[in-house]
């Protein structure tokens, strides 16, 4: 695209082009100056070397993201920034507040804005303000020195630092000033009082008690604490002593009883994770509650006496037993209130008690092995982790110890040997981090996560070294921020006794404010800090850890005995290219596959006790003592930073209420079901989805090693394939095992999941091993804590869930509960004998679910009026192929929405069956004309043949996923030796199925076109605004990603970039780590691909969302997997009700030209490469522009010289002088010839003349004459 040779008779270009004067010397790329203090430890960074590269925050506005009409900033020191944010944070933590100060001043001329720098001015302050040494009067003059200098103004949280600092030194004159100069502004002193982190219940208490405070000036979900402060009933029963260090202590027992059958445990280590956090659990006699004990007293009259005695056992306490007991709300409501205090502390203890508990284990077992002998001693897993333990700690230690001298300033780069210099240069890199988490602690995690990591990422007996090195430094930072978010609460309760409604309502507070969330965001390590601190722990550990080996002297004959390095690093090649693994010692490995008496891994994430944090910031909700994203994101900074914007501009609210809404349904574990699975999976055989014990692959028998080539590779084949099956089971097996450990420890809780979502608004579960999302082994777990009275409908509802559970989902509803009652007897007798292996119950499509509901219709009818049953069980409404419904609704299409049951019928529609009967009369067709595929394939077609590649066809499959799809589909019609064939035969067939669903569904595909089409224009688009030093003067730069909005306002971003890597060196080998900040471009082929698909998914997230918060305002439980919602059997009228009206809500307008218009917008300016015969006039004209602007260039004219002069131009045509205007409109551009043109009559060619030209998207499909108002009256639309 470069322009032609400078013409050879030059003249002037005034008369043509004028205003190119002022332009031409600018036609050259400007570098941007990289401050790279990322790569700086705390002694280098010196602010004062700054001053002239420094930039006046007011003005270092940054780079926009994707677009500038966005104004979401892309920092141009963005590494640079979070490296000095984190170090300021761990320069605080250790109280160095000189070197604090210093990194203070450095950070302020890279921030973007003055309200960013403020974050920092007041983690400082705060951090300062708690010293016993700090006065009143020296946080004024530093803040006064500041605000003076940089013209910042204090916010609300430096107002809430000093009024607490007030009231901390009884400076009654201070504290009565800072009061006066917020209250006249309500919103302001809302936010100043909305600082609990920082004043603290106390504090808070004494301001809310101040007769100028008045409810106004209250934070709206501070109202029930205010009423209760201000209110003249004064009950105090629980001592905040009640949630101290000691208290939760007394909660580590070495094992949980909760009176049901031990699991026969898997041969996996990687459960030990699970057995260890459960214990957070358990509850003793030292750490029972009292309020809940006391409750028991006072209802234990009316209570069954064997529930009472059960409860009264502090390792046995069903809660649920005893809450299904209660009879009237008013009890139930104090017990939960009881309940949910109490947990609170054990919420507390499983989310923090990591490591150190682990260690306690291991040195419980390490004593008992010693006391019992060498020979049991060399048996246990546990031991042999605590002498690594013992021996390693004394390292970390003397590391510590001399990280604290750097600090500290005895140990300097220049009073160091010269020999040492770059030891000590290397670890004041690290050196304010290492020392933030103990030495016990570091030594345990490090422990805990290498043994985690074993054998995963397709590693045999080991891990990537990468991976293995940034793991250890990100459980290191985990633990320290848990440890931070533990003393953030610590100092916001009160230190008075209060009864247990009071405290309730406090932690309610708690939970739904933002703990300074921005400043917590700012305060991330990066992954090159993440690989050093791992690469320092795990070589000491590499150091230590030992396992003993035997062998036999070759030339005694003797055995002798010795030790071996547990861990080593070596080099292997994966795929063709080099990798450092760690690889640990086959001893060590065979222990683990041995040794499960125990739990040793971390714990994260598992259902909690008590409700999550409520979301109020894209940061900030989900577990209490965990920092939690909104959105799931890796290596993508641009997406946290659109979803930052919209969360502060309140776009997010309505994300948040469904979220919330999703992480406040209070779950049970379902023990019948439980029970059941127990028993089959003790026995070790396979049943249903329980996978079997498998101890060795069994493999084939040998064959000679002269054997034919064909023979030979044959076996192989079968070796691997044994081999593959062998470790599947076992996998599969060890993912059912932590299911069932962890349902099996919550028995009789009440639990909660805090959700968040990925970038397309899909909502998933947090903790990863137990969740409603998992399979039909999982979900049969799971009750409603609350439960509902069937009544009628209600008990006709749960006969069609049945029914729908058993694969009977393709008749009338009537039918449906006919079919349940028909098999009546069967049902019954299934719940009361559950445990023969060809029961009726096993027999169906999804069998668990079917055996929780066989027991809640036999509790049912055990009563003589079945409708008066109080019912827990979840039942659900699926959506019918739900993303082409979406498809339907966008399009219009009525026949697309007649064949998903977007119309009324009298029957459900099935759209599997409609195109498997399409792709029949087509392959009919072709084989009476003798087409060899369709002979042989014609009487093999049915609905399974299709089902998922017309169900994924709609999310994006390809026709290679698909092909495979089918295939897998017609395996069974192939023997052994013509199963290559089925290749071609599948080819053929996904032909026919793409054809007929395009037939069916044509205006989901043109949609679908569109998408895809204006993803390409988009992730193929130039910005004129962006001039980066790396641009290629030949070859534009594409840059920008797809992102459009849900009407929930939540930004999708597509995260599809070519990510930059970045060496990273260490003490153990060169680590390769994503640069996420690096100016990367797009990868236009998967932002293509992938919007079609992407964007229906928004959509069906969005729906969810609105059902979930339309739920809370009816007063009814709902739950979520998707397009599939769960409520009890007596709402599910009101929730069909309510799905229906959300989905016309959501369909109401014109979503893909809704779309569109954001594109315009958004890309506004932006160019685009098409190329355009050479002959034509529009050719021949940018030719001639371009060798003119080249004559007065006296060179030749690059794209970058293109991009340049049509920046100038736009800048020109936006200004506010009508001067600047009239010259931006005589400009001559290579672009502005191009507007004078209608590209469409022009015609492009795959071979011509590139051009730019401005960016247009093709209109959008014309809609059909579908209203989508009909589905208030389809019944199987969710059904």
């Amino acid at each position: 695209m470069s322009s032609s040779q400078s013409s050879s008779n030059p003249s002037s270009t005034s008369k043509q082009f004028p205003g190119y004067s002022i332009f031409l010397p600018d036609l050259k790329n400007k570098e941007v100056k990289e401050r790279n203090l990322h790569r700086k430890s705390f002694e280098e960074i010196d602010p004062g070397r700054m001053g002239a590269e420094g930039m006046d925050p007011s003005s270092n506005n940054g780079l926009t993201w994707t677009s500038q009409y966005d104004s979401v900033v892309r920092q141009p020191f963005a590494k640079d920034v979070i490296h000095l944010q984190s170090l300021l944070d761990a320069l605080l933590s250790s109280k160095n507040f000189t070197r604090a100060d210093k990194i203070l001043q450095a950070i302020y001329p890279l921030s973007t804005s003055q309200e960013e720098f403020m974050y920092s001015i007041n983690k400082y302050l705060e951090v300062w303000s708690q010293q016993d040494s700090a006065t009143l009067e020296g946080l004024e003059n530093y803040l006064l020195n500041f605000t003076k200098d940089a013209r910042l103004l204090p916010n609300d949280r430096t107002y809430a630092i000093l009024i607490t600092k007030a009231l901390q030194v009884d400076s009654s004159f201070k504290y009565n000033k800072y009061l006066n100069e917020i209250k006249s502004n309500i919103n302001f002193t809302r936010k100043v009082l909305g600082h609990i982190d920082v004043l603290g219940i106390d504090n808070l208490t004494k301001i809310f008690q101040e007769n100028s405070i008045t409810e106004k000036h209250i934070p709206i979900d501070f109202g029930p604490l205010y009423d209760q402060i201000n209110s003249t009933e004064d009950s105090s029963d629980i001592n905040e002593d009640y949630f101290s260090d000691e208290n939760f202590s007394k909660l580590n027992i070495p094992s949980i009883s909760k009176e049901a059958e031990e699991l026969r445990s898997v041969d996996s280590f990687g459960l030990k994770v699970v057995r260890h956090t459960l214990l957070g659990l358990k509850s003793t006699s030292e750490g029972k509650s009292p309020i809940i004990d006391d409750l028991m007293k006072n209802l234990e009259k009316d209570l069954q006496g064997s529930v009472i005695h059960n409860f009264s056992n502090s390792e046995k306490r069903d809660y649920f037993a005893l809450y299904k007991l209660l009879k009237t709300d008013q009890d139930r409501e104090k017990f939960n209130e009881a309940l949910d205090l109490f947990n609170r502390a054990r919420q507390r203890t499983i989310e923090l008690r990591g490591a150190d508990s682990a260690k306690e284990k291991w040195k419980h077992d390490y004593e008992e092995m010693q006391r019992r002998g060498s020979i049991h001693f060399a048996k246990s897993l546990n031991a042999r982790l605590y002498e690594w333990y013992e021996m390693l700690l004394p390292f970390v230690k003397e590391e510590v110890n001399q990280c604290h001298k750097i600090m500290d300033g005895e140990i300097t780069i220049q009073n160091a040997k010269s020999e040492d210099r770059a030891l000590v240069k290397e670890r004041s890199y690290y050196a304010p981090y290492l020392t933030l988490v103990t030495p016990e602690k570091m030594c345990a995690v490090t422990i805990l996560e290498l043994l985690r990591l074993n054998s995963t990422g397709g590693i045999a007996d080991g891990m990537r070294t990468a991976r293995a090195l940034i793991s250890v430094g990100k459980a290191i930072e985990l633990e320290y921020k848990s440890q931070k978010l533990m003393e953030s609460e610590k100092k916001s309760i009160s230190k008075k006794s209060r009864s247990a409604r009071e405290w309730n309502k406090i932690f309610r507070v708690m939970n739904n404010y933002s703990k300074d969330s921005d400043n917590q965001a700012h305060n991330e390590w990066d992954n090159t800090l993440h690989a050093k601190i791992g690469s320092i722990l795990t070589s000491l550990l590499i150091h230590v850890a030992k396992v003993p080996v035997k062998g036999t002297d070759p030339a005694t004959g003797k055995t002798v005995t010795g030790s071996q390095p547990a861990f080593f690093h070596t080099y292997q090649y994966l795929q063709g290219q080099k990798l450092g693994v760690l690889k640990l010692h086959k001893n060590i490995i065979k222990q683990l596959s041995v040794d499960v008496d125990g739990s040793l891994l971390q714990p994260h994430f598992l259902p909690m006790l008590t409700p999550p944090r409520k979301w109020s910031s894209y940061n900030e909700g989900g577990y209490l003592f965990s920092q939690n994203t909104l959105v799931r994101t890796r290596d993508s900074p641009e997406t946290l930073a659109y979803l930052k914007a919209a969360s502060q501009r309140g776009d997010l609210d309505k994300v948040y209420d469904g979220l919330n809404v999703l992480g406040n349904t209070p779950w049970t574990v379902n023990r019948k079901v439980l029970e059941v699975m127990t028993k089959f999976w003790n026995t070790g055989d396979e049943f249903l989805d329980i996978p079997p014990v498998v101890d060795e692959p069994e493999l084939p028998e040998p064959v000679p090693s002269n054997a034919e080539p064909n023979v030979l590779r044959e076996y192989q084949r079968k070796v691997r394939l044994a081999i593959n099956i062998s470790a599947s089971a076992k996998s599969q097996r060890c993912d059912t095992n932590y299911k069932l450990e962890i349902a099996r420890a919550f028995l009789g809780e009440k639990m909660f999941f805090p959700h968040n979502i990925d970038f397309r608004g899909r909502a998933y579960p947090m903790s990863p091993h137990f969740n409603h999302l998992g399979n039909d082994l999982t979900r049969s777990l799971f009750l409603f804590w609350d439960g509902k009275q069937l009544g009628e409908r209600g008990l006709w509802w749960l006969k069609v869930h049945l029914a729908n559970l058993y694969g009977v989902d393709k008749i009338p509803l009537e039918e449906r509960a006919q079919f349940t009652e028909t098999h009546l007897d069967k049902i019954r007798e299934s719940a009361e004998t559950p445990f023969d292996k060809d029961a009726w119950w096993t027999k169906g499509e999804k069998p668990w679910q079917v055996l929780a509901c066989c027991f809640e219709l036999n509790e049912a009818y055990k009563l003589e009026d079945p409708t008066q049953y109080v019912s827990h069980v979840p039942v659900h409404q699926d959506g019918s192929c739900n993303g082409l419904q979406h498809y339907a609704a966008l399009g219009g299409d009525i026949e697309g929405a007649r064949q998903v049951n977007l119309y009324p019928a009298d029957r459900p529609q099935d759209v599997y069956s409609s195109v498997a009967s399409i792709v029949q009369q087509r392959v009919d067709a072709d084989a009476e004309a003798g087409e060899k595929h369709a002979v042989f394939l014609k009487d093999k077609i049915n609905r399974r043949v299709v089902k998922q590649t017309v169900m994924t066809n709609v999310y994006g499959v390809t026709f290679v996923g698909a092909r495979e799809q089918i295939k897998k589909q017609l395996k069974v019609h192939f023997d052994s030796d013509s199963e290559e064939n089925s290749g071609e035969y599948a080819q053929y067939l996904t032909q026919h199925v793409f054809a007929a669903v395009r037939e069916l569904f044509s205006g989901a595909h043109l949609i679908q076109d569109w998408l895809g089409e204006a993803a390409r224009i988009i992730s193929k688009s130039v910005r004129v605004d962006y001039e980066d030093s790396t641009t290629s003067n030949d070859k534009p730069n594409h840059v920008s990603s797809v992102i459009w909005t849900t009407p929930l306002g939540l930004p999708c971003v597509q995260p599809y970039r070519t990510i930059k890597k970045q060496i990273i060196k260490t003490n153990l080998q060169d680590v390769a780590i994503t640069d996420p900040f690096g100016a990367s471009l797009v990868d236009a082929r998967k932002q293509k691909t992938a919007l079609p698909p992407n964007f229906v998914h928004s959509l069906d997230a969005t729906h969810m969302l609105m059902t979930a918060s339309t739920c809370k305002y009816e007063n009814i439980s709902f739950a979520s997997v998707h397009d599939s919602y769960w409520t009890h059997a007596s709402d599910i009228d009101v929730l069909s009700k309510i799905l229906r009206e959300q989905f016309i809500k959501l369909h109401s307008e014109n979503l893909i030209q809704k779309v569109k218009d954001e594109f315009e917008a958004r890309y506004k300016g932006f160019l685009q490469v098409v190329t355009i015969p050479r002959d034509h006039e529009l050719a021949k004209k940018i030719q001639d522009v371009r060798r003119k602007i080249a004559t007065d260039l006296n060179r030749a004219l690059t794209v970058a010289d293109e991009i340049h002069l049509e920046k100038k131009r736009q800048e020109l045509l936006a200004s506010d002088d009508p001067e600047a205007v009239k010259m931006g409109k005589e400009l001559v551009t290579t672009v502005s010839s191009v507007e004078e043109y209608d590209l469409n009559e022009v015609g492009t060619s795959s071979i011509g003349l590139p051009i730019f030209a401005p960016i247009s998207f093709p209109p959008v499909p014309p809609r059909g004459d579908l209203d989508v108002n009909v589905v208030k009256d389809s019944t199987y639309f969710f059904s």
